[in-house]
């Protein structure tokens, strides 16, 4: 008898603070083309959702997407990889972008990325290209 495969996930990597809504819409859009949940890790002080999240949570109940939400006081990019590499049924990782999890890492010289066993997906907004008038 087959074994039966895990239900697929998109693993969603966020910090408070820095949760565009492109990147949300992002990991959502990803989930419904895919057919798989969400796993949610969450880089939050306090008890409180971030209000951006709670919008998130809310608008994944109404449309019946299968999530879980984990909040860590420390997240940082290896911890993130070693998640996604021990959990069989994450397809992808959506983070906002490799320079801010850079921000929060202890050893800067390493790659952690590079272990990672399923794709990288990076949606951070556009950079400013607004010239200043001379």
């Amino acid at each position: 008898m087959p074994k039966p495969q895990a239900e697929r996930k998109v693993l969603l990597a966020i910090r408070e603070g820095y949760l565009d809504p492109r990147l949300l819409a992002s990991a959502r859009s990803l989930c419904q083309r895919m057919g798989a949940g969400l796993d949610i890790l969450l880089l939050a002080a306090g008890e409180q959702l971030p209000p951006e999240v709670e919008a998130l949570v809310q608008s994944l109940r109404s449309e019946g997407v299968m999530y879980a939400l984990t909040r860590k006081s420390q997240l940082r990019r290896r911890d993130i990889v070693q998640y996604a590499n021990t959990h069989e049924c994450i397809a992808t990782v959506v983070i906002d972008s490799l320079e801010g999890w850079e921000s929060v890492a202890e050893d800067k010289s390493s790659d952690p990325w590079r272990k990672l066993d399923c794709p990288l997906v990076t949606a951070a907004p556009p950079k400013s290209t607004e010239k200043s008038s001379s």
